[in-house]
């Protein structure tokens, strides 16, 4: 009986020894990025092992995309293995990119969220989660821009976000805006509408449907 709380010592020592093996602070820099224009957005940040342990296995990153980010965004889970260390040793920071985010050109004007929860432990073969941070992907809405190419116009604005429909109209003073005719061109990024200039005014916008 005198041994016992001597035992109880011991193994309380014990679980603090292991749970501190899954310490990982996790920080985004920043953790909320732009959109516009990005078929892909990547992500940095900084790991560092603040456990006890001699290694700490990073070995896989999860990511919970939350509402309508789910119909829009994914993740690219092979920038972090290209880019994060499998081992941080105690105290050892990494600082770079840690993850990319897909977005799709149709993506609506909005802010998307995502839970990213990085996995490992003390061996290879962990899947405990260790960390987690919300990332941010912010799509504001589109701005046409108009540029002169030899005798045409060349409206552009930039994809994500998408959905937005071309509108002219040949007098403010109306609300008679009708579809553009000609069909945008996608690549780079952009969407690009080429027009031939006519003689009085012609206004263009961008409509959300």
């Amino acid at each position: 009986m005198r041994f016992r709380p001597f035992i109880f010592l011991s193994l309380a020592l014990l679980l603090f020894t292991v749970s501190a093996w899954a310490d990982l602070a996790f920080f985004l820099t920043p953790a909320a990025q732009s959109g516009v224009g990005n078929n892909e957005v990547f992500f940095t940040g900084t790991l560092t092992n603040t456990s006890l342990t001699d290694k700490l296995f990073l070995n896989n990153i999860q990511f919970g995309f939350i509402n309508a980010a789910t119909n829009y965004l994914s993740a690219d889970t092979n920038a972090f293995f290209a880019n994060v260390p499998g081992i941080l040793l105690p105290g050892e920071t990494y600082g770079d990119v840690v993850f990319g985010i897909s977005v799709a050109p149709a993506t609506p004007p909005g802010q998307y969220f995502c839970l990213v929860t990085i996995q490992g432990g003390a061996d290879i073969l962990a899947a405990t989660s260790l960390s987690n941070q919300t990332a941010q992907v912010s799509l504001p809405p589109a701005a046409l821009s108009i540029t002169v190419s030899g005798t045409n116009l060349v409206l552009s604005w930039p994809s994500p976000p998408g959905s937005f429909v071309l509108q002219q109209n040949y007098d403010l003073t109306t609300t008679n805006w009708t579809e553009a005719t000609n069909m945008p061109i996608a690549g780079e990024g952009q969407n690009q509408v080429i027009v031939n200039p006519v003689i009085g005014n012609q206004f263009y916008r961008l409509k959300y449907p």
